[in-house]
């Protein structure tokens, strides 16, 4: 029987496109209680008149840890619809995963390179966990980079225009999505990647309550599901043995919640398998 999952949706365009704004639209009617993490340094609560949602502090710093924190927090307050704006921010801007990766190649020496991306992969993986492991759904713009072709105008003359290209971020990670759709200047959305026939190859121009209708329609289907949230208790309980420790990952493992966004006593963020793994590592080495 098919279970019931939040939805993952991811959608790329190049500036002025209207991802966030679509984002937002698909947010507001997919949930019931929707927050933001604007990597955009607040350009999101342009929307506020326009949408309901909370909208966390503005990022100019985007490490990937932070984002875990924030989806934590988010899971902890019991948000059903995150909107992250955009999450190539976590990859291409100051703290991000691109300058990580920088900063540790030139630690070492001037082959480091690969080994830098030893060092920084596990933070990386940890994020998309935590955004695929969230206990709701996810909704995240990414920006396209861009290339500048001159195509002839209605009269002739060489016009400049704006084309996107691939997706500012890790490549390939469109396939950790379920459905993922790319945006054009005219506000159109095509769905390049869908769950269902119904969706796929979907064109929508300027897609709103009418496109997230049928999105809930598929992610109503099916038995519904509960987060992990008796296991995240459970995690989090001290003086846990390291065989109690074995037996909670194996049933974290066996309902696939190892990426759920855990929010530990200090407020710092990380991901329910993550945590469990520390704590066993830390036990092992003291024993």
């Amino acid at each position: 029987m098919r279970k019931q999952r939040p939805g993952r949706i991811l959608l790329d365009g190049p500036p002025g496109a209207g991802t966030t704004y679509t984002a937002l639209a698909l947010a507001t009617s997919i949930g019931d209680r929707v927050a933001v993490i604007d990597a955009q340094r607040g350009r999101t609560s342009a929307y506020a008149g326009t949408f309901t949602f909370d909208m966390a502090p503005p990022l100019s710093y985007c490490s990937p840890d932070i984002l875990i924190t924030m989806l934590a927090h988010c899971a902890d307050q019991g948000y059903d619809t995150v909107v992250v704006s955009q999450l190539s921010s976590f990859w291409a801007s100051a703290g991000g995963v691109w300058e990580q990766v920088s900063r540790a190649s030139k630690r070492g020496s001037s082959s480091a390179r690969w080994s830098a991306w030893d060092e920084v992969r596990p933070f990386e993986r940890q994020m998309l966990d935590a955004l695929l492991g969230y206990p709701g759904h996810v909704i995240a713009t990414v920006r396209d980079k861009l290339e500048y072709v001159a195509e002839p105008d209605e009269s002739g003359r060489a016009a400049r225009r704006i084309v996107g290209l691939a997706p500012v971020g890790r490549d390939g990670m469109e396939y950790d999505w379920d459905l993922v759709g790319t945006m054009d200047h005219s506000h159109t959305l095509v769905v390049v990647r869908a769950p269902c026939e119904d969706l796929a190859g979907c064109v929508e121009p300027q897609p709103g309550a009418r496109f997230a209708s049928r999105i809930r329609d598929w992610l109503d289907q099916g038995e519904p599901v509960q987060p992990p949230l008796d296991l995240a208790e459970e995690a989090l309980r001290p003086n846990l043995t390291f065989e109690e420790l074995g037996d909670l990952m194996q049933r974290v493992r066996l309902r696939q919640a190892e990426g759920h966004p855990l929010l530990l006593p200090s407020s710092t963020g990380t991901t329910l398998g993550a945590h469990i793994a520390k704590r066993g590592n830390e036990l092992r080495r003291d024993s």
